[in-house]
């Protein structure tokens, strides 16, 4: 996720802008203590049903630990909450624990400026670590599991990962932005959006995702961890996200709160004294293999991100207005406009993952929206019947209608009335995913091997080669990684006259490109506004 960029003037700026973060996320930390988050509830279908809020009180108390064939989830606060509170700074790929709170008094907590000071501190006197230990946690799983359990062989280590475990958040303080060039490879098509200095959208999306690689800031990281907070000294900021303890939706809401905190955070006249109590640097007993290991984790991950094609787009013709006064649910219009996007490219439609959010139940988390359905495809043939020549140079494209105007509304219309539905059934909880999934793992441990989850039909329905999803916030924007190899992932943030999509692919797929898609977004985007002008107005 990529914040609102910020102007730091030197390190005082930025350390004032971490602690405030800090200290804003402890508080909400003492909320959730108390069991005092105000519950929220649905806003259409059953409006005003409360919503399961387990997902948002985990996010400060759960911890991915590796595992030889099955990673765990660890609710590091089982017993309940504790007195002492920490956040784990990384700087120059060094990890240091601030101790916010002690163990023995609940109203002992240090105050923002103590924190600044810090903060300061690691910014101003850390020097680089030469064996970063955080390199091993981008590493295949199964890899890093067995090289956690060696380093948890020395005490010191096993007390180092205790303290980053319980940690509410790491604060990750990169001191090398992405440069420019970065993310030029591929050249993306269209606009860059909002800029820090040289750097668009695009490139800050990657420094949040990956950190930038092996020789940039991924070192500065521990991956693990369910909230990283990264702060760049050139202004960027942003999160890196661990997934497995609760969708976007929950912790967007506490970035919103982070970012609100600061937005009335105004450059400081006021000298910031530089202080290391009560950091704690955390100091590594190192196998003798370390460095054999670090480096086999920093080139996997390089080579990761070397084919990682992510592409953050702008779409500026129009949004959420425009959409709303065709009275059509923008999430629909929007799944619609991937399905026709992807058929002009490859002349078929794909299975397509967008979650949808199963919170009216207690625990539940999301079920699967399959959008491309029977009616999508008779529109998106419809919408490109009479197409000929090359789809990405329109000016050797040749057109004839041979479906009527009226014709292409009906069949959107109903387009739009099956997605609709779909949506309702799975938030409403009769989705088919959740359910087969359950099946298919009891069916593993019950030894009782079903056709159905070896079917070849089975496997193509689960290729989700669109993987989709609404992210809706105020600060900035959320992307991800396709979820297979010759896929796309494609978040979008509907503003009021803007859309913003995080495009994402691999190189090493002969078949994607996140250029092309955008474009080929674009293009769809116009034809339904196009479309839809066409509709007589409705009078009362």
């Amino acid at each position: 996720m990529v914040f609102p960029p910020k102007q730091f003037n030197g390190f005082p700026d930025l350390a004032r802008y971490a602690a405030r973060m800090i200290i804003c996320a402890a508080r909400i930390k003492d909320k959730m203590d108390r069991r005092e988050l105000p519950v929220e509830k649905a806003t259409s279908r059953e409006k005003g049903q409360p919503l399961c809020m387990a997902q948002n009180y985990r996010l400060f108390t759960s911890y991915r630990e590796p595992g030889l064939k099955t990673d765990r989830l660890v609710n590091t606060e089982a017993n309940g909450p504790r007195t002492q509170q920490q956040i784990i700074l990384a700087c120059r790929n060094k990890f240091y624990a601030l101790a916010l709170r002690g163990s023995k008094d609940w109203d002992s907590r240090i105050t923002e400026d103590e924190v600044a000071g810090c903060v300061l501190w690691v910014l101003e006197n850390g020097e680089e670590e030469t064996a970063p230990v955080g390199m091993l946690t981008s590493q295949r799983r199964d890899l890093w599991a067995e090289q956690w359990t060696l380093l948890r062989e020395y005490d010191a280590n096993k007390e180092n990962m205790r303290l980053i475990e319980e940690s509410l958040m790491v604060v990750c303080l990169d001191v090398k932005p992405l440069g420019s060039e970065f993310n030029r490879r591929g050249q993306s098509w269209g606009g860059r959006g909002t800029t820090a200095g040289q750097r668009d959208e695009t490139n800050m999306g990657h420094q949040m995702i990956h950190g930038g690689g092996s020789q940039y800031n991924s070192p500065n990281r521990w991956f693990d961890k369910t909230i990283q907070v990264v702060i760049t000294t050139d202004g960027v900021s942003g999160l890196c996200y661990e997934h497995s303890p609760s969708e976007g939706v929950a912790v967007i809401g506490l970035m919103e709160e982070l970012i609100d905190a600061c937005s009335d955070l105004a450059p400081s006249t006021k000298p910031l004294a530089a202080v290391n109590t009560p950091l704690k640097e955390l100091q590594w007993v190192k196998p003798p293999n370390i460095q054999k290991m670090i480096s086999e984790a920093a080139s996997s991950l390089d080579n990761f991100i070397e084919d990682l094609d992510f592409y953050v787009y702008r779409f500026d013709a129009y949004g959420k207005n425009f959409i709303k006064s065709c009275k059509i649910s923008p999430d629909a219009y929007l799944q619609l406009a991937l399905q026709l996007a992807y058929y002009k490219l490859y002349g078929c439609l794909t299975a397509t993952y967008e979650s949808a959010s199963t919170r009216r139940f207690l625990l539940g988390r999301v079920d699967c929206i399959r959008s491309a359905s029977w009616e999508a495809l008779q529109w998106v043939s419809a919408m490109t019947q009479g197409e000929a020549g090359d789809p990405l140079q329109p000016s050797k494209r040749v057109t004839f209608s041979l479906v009527t105007e009226d014709e292409k509304l009906a069949l959107f219309d109903a387009a739009v009335q099956k997605q609709t539905e779909i949506m309702v059934d799975n938030i409403l909880g009769q989705g088919i995913d959740v359910h087969l999934l359950g099946l298919r793992e009891q069916s593993k441990l019950m030894n009782m091997p079903m056709d159905l989850f070896n079917d070849e039909s089975y496997r193509i329905c689960n290729h989700f080669a669109l993987s989709t999803s609404q992210v809706a916030t105020k600060i900035g924007f959320m992307g991800y990684g396709p979820v297979v190899p010759d896929g796309y992932g494609a978040s979008y943030n509907i503003l009021g006259d803007t859309i913003i999509f995080c495009l994402s692919a691999f190189y090493s797929s002969e078949n994607t490109s996140t250029s092309r898609f955008a474009q080929s977004l674009e293009e769809s985007l116009v034809a339904m506004q196009i479309l839809l002008q066409t509709k007589p107005t409705q009078t009362k």
